[in-house]
């Protein structure tokens, strides 16, 4: 009876996938696949899209400017998305603008279409069962990574006093009706379904050590998740545990120091860090601000030898900025890397004391980024300078995607580290402070138009 009424589904998604439409729950992962082989197939998912590089996440926290005339933009009588997220202001109804949202289509399209197929079809399917368990603690980790990103990017940020009345977006499994629209749980029950879903990846004890490219996943990217999501809980200790059991598997990072004298490139796939690769295609014409470039170290190695076309700004941007362009960069934005393990484990030596241990890390990190001629390692008086030179190794090892964005945005749950974004822009200066709507995207209307259930999480 299952296989009959998903193969019924089934025309409808083909029907559905002509449209190109991915709002919410149309691709609940209904198919015929019945042989492990297929879903391996399944699995071999390009994770490479526009919304990984300079997203609405990028331009919101002012790592970079989106690629459109700024004067011009700002300066139009009839405001956009994009003005809300240039000039911070909140009176523009950004709801009434989203009528489609890549970063929420994509996020539920890979749950729906990759991970829950998989889960759907894989206890029954025909061929290897040590394969098959493997690709079910892949599908299992895809579903939690994708609902971590979008309830960090359409809900507010895990707070535990709030957490269990916030709410927060749908978490969709592999058996959840098309022909049902998806409730939306709360920030903790969201919580608690990717802690869930990694708990069943990992209890089949099935992932591989290393997989066979940096798009599919392994067990130091589940560990690495994890840790990830328990940083979001303020789960300090147990996000240290986890990445450290990460990095005990694999904790290479790249050396930036041959790029000295030569022009930087961070070819696909090829990347030591990376333990999962989500990312740009690669750099094609990205102004950061100024206020991000300020954050890089003058001994940058990235910074000082990537490809930059300075003459293009006023042209693409409106403004003498920084273009820098390349090829053969590509750049880890939605997957994670070793390198955000090593911060991980210094964060949580932050917060428990351990200052020298933290600025160990940092510097260990750094010793591959500066040019060697103007290394020098920083030490910290107190915990205030250790964590700003941990928030600025955040902020320059992942520029350019939504993991600054939810770091900020996690830090301004706490008294302690919570700040208000300041920019100048055209000679205006602008703020964001932390408790600002603007850290929660609405839901797209196409979306609300098939589930009523997606109020949106700001006021």
């Amino acid at each position: 009876m299952k296989k009959t009424i998903y193969g019924i589904l089934l025309i409808v998604l083909v029907v559905i996938s002509a449209c190109g439409n991915f709002t919410d729950i149309e691709p609940k992962g209904m198919n015929l696949l019945n042989r492990v082989t297929d879903l391996d197939q399944l699995l071999n998912y390009r994770y490479l899209n526009g919304v990984f590089g300079v997203g609405d996440c990028s331009i919101l926290i002012n790592d970079a400017y989106p690629t459109l005339n700024i004067p011009n933009e700002i300066s139009r009588p009839v405001k956009t998305l994009r003005t809300a997220l240039l000039t911070w202001d909140e009176r523009i109804n950004r709801a009434e603008l989203s009528t489609s949202d890549t970063k929420y289509e994509l996020y539920y399209r890979i749950i729906g279409r990759v991970a829950n197929p998989v889960l759907l079809q894989v206890d029954d399917a025909e061929g290897d069962r040590v394969l098959a368990m493997q690709l079910k603690a892949e599908a299992y980790v895809l579903r939690a990574w994708f609902h971590y990103l979008a309830v960090n990017v359409f809900a507010k940020a895990y707070n535990p006093t709030t957490t269990a009345t916030d709410p927060g977006i749908p978490y969709v499994k592999e058996h959840d009706l098309l022909s049902v629209p998806s409730k939306k749980y709360t920030v903790q029950e969201v919580y608690d379904f990717i802690l869930a879903d990694l708990r069943a990846a990992l209890e089949l004890n099935s992932l591989p050590n290393e997989a066979t490219n940096l798009m599919r996943v392994s067990l130091p990217f589940a560990y690495a998740v994890e840790a990830q999501v328990r940083m979001s809980m303020h789960d300090f200790s147990g996000a240290w545990q986890a990445a450290e059991k990460s990095l005990a598997i694999k904790n290479t990072i790249d050396d930036h120091r041959p790029f000295v004298g030569e022009t930087f490139a961070r070819p696909e796939l090829q990347s030591t860090e990376d333990l999962f690769f989500a990312g740009q295609a690669y750099i094609m014409m990205i102004a950061p601000t100024p206020e991000l470039s300020a954050v890089f170290e003058p001994g940058s190695i990235f910074n000082n030898t990537i490809s930059k076309m300075n003459e293009r700004g006023p042209a693409m941007f409106g403004l003498t900025t920084d273009v820098i362009y390349s090829l053969t960069t590509y750049l880890c934005g939605s997957g994670l890397t070793t390198v955000d393990m090593n911060l991980v484990c210094a964060e949580c030596k932050l917060r428990s004391g351990d200052i020298s241990g933290t600025m160990e890390i940092i510097n260990h990190i750094r010793e591959y980024r500066i040019d060697p001629a103007m290394y020098a390692p920083l030490t910290a008086a107190n915990a205030t300078e250790a964590f700003a030179a941990l928030k600025k190794s955040w902020r320059t090892e992942n520029w350019c995607g939504p993991k600054n964005f939810i770091n900020l945005k996690r830090w301004n749950t706490e008294a302690a580290y919570k700040e208000t974004l300041r920019k100048t822009l055209l000679g205006v200066n602008y703020e964001l402070p932390p408790d600002s709507p603007l850290w929660i995207f609405p839901f797209p209307q196409n979306a609300i138009a098939y589930n009523p259930n997606l109020t949106q999480n700001y006021e």
